[in-house]
């Protein structure tokens, strides 16, 4: 059996996604006055609910009251999901500004995929190797609307992928309405799923149990074998 840990590492420096989303950054709490022996603690300043690897329910887009929020996923449904994995090259992105992923990209790198319908479906392309670097969100690939339609029709109970930015942010390709509204939970960015075979696939996802929001960062490791 082979366990892959796919989470992000959360750390000082880290990338975030701007303005209105905060930074994170570790400090070190004051020593309580009320604790006699050194004590270690720390404060994770600008932590959000995106922040790192994270899963997130449609109540993202459609909000609590026309979805759901994750405290109502049930934890057994989270553990062991048979995945699927499609493995694009990492290559063609490597151009400095944004490349979309194409259905015809996809098409081509599934063909060794049994996607089966309620399932998680992962997509990839060796992007979590640049966790810590400038370009990670700049020049990270995008999903153009025929890529996600194509993602969709499979049906998927989550779709997951370590690209961090799905959409354009000049001119939105305007499937979110379409991909929250097929009530798929989404689980991204991941890393190391390079290391990660393409089918025969158990996923687990932990996300921390938080009241009342729509996503949490959350550990995630896929079991093969």
């Amino acid at each position: 059996m082979k366990l892959t840990d796919v989470t992000g590492k959360i750390k000082n420096g880290m990338w975030s996604y701007g303005p209105p989303f905060p930074e994170y950054k570790r400090t070190l709490l004051t020593q309580p006055d009320w604790v006699t022996a050194r004590v270690w603690c720390d404060v994770f300043n600008g932590m959000n609910s995106q922040t790192g690897t994270y899963l997130e329910t449609p109540a993202h887009y459609l909000g609590p009251d026309k979805s759901y929020n994750l405290e109502k996923v049930p934890l057994e449904k989270l553990v062991g999901i048979r995945a699927s994995h499609i493995k694009l090259p990492r290559a063609p992105f490597l151009t400095g500004g944004r490349v979309g992923i194409t259905r015809e990209m996809l098409e081509e790198h599934s063909k060794n995929c049994r996607i089966l319908e309620n399932d998680a479906l992962i997509f990839s392309c060796s992007w979590g190797k640049g966790w810590f670097e400038k370009s990670y969100l700049e020049s990270s690939p995008y999903l153009t609307r025929g890529a996600m339609e194509w993602l969709i029709e499979k049906k998927p109970f989550i779709l997951a992928s370590d690209v961090p930015r799905w959409d354009r942010t000049d001119v939105s390709e305007g499937f979110w309405g379409d991909f929250y509204g097929a009530d798929i939970l989404m689980l991204a960015p991941l890393v190391n799923l390079e290391n990660v075979g393409t089918d025969n696939l158990l996923l687990t996802v932990l996300p921390l149990n938080i009241a009342d929001t729509s996503c949490a960062p959350c550990r995630a490791f896929i079991t093969e074998g």
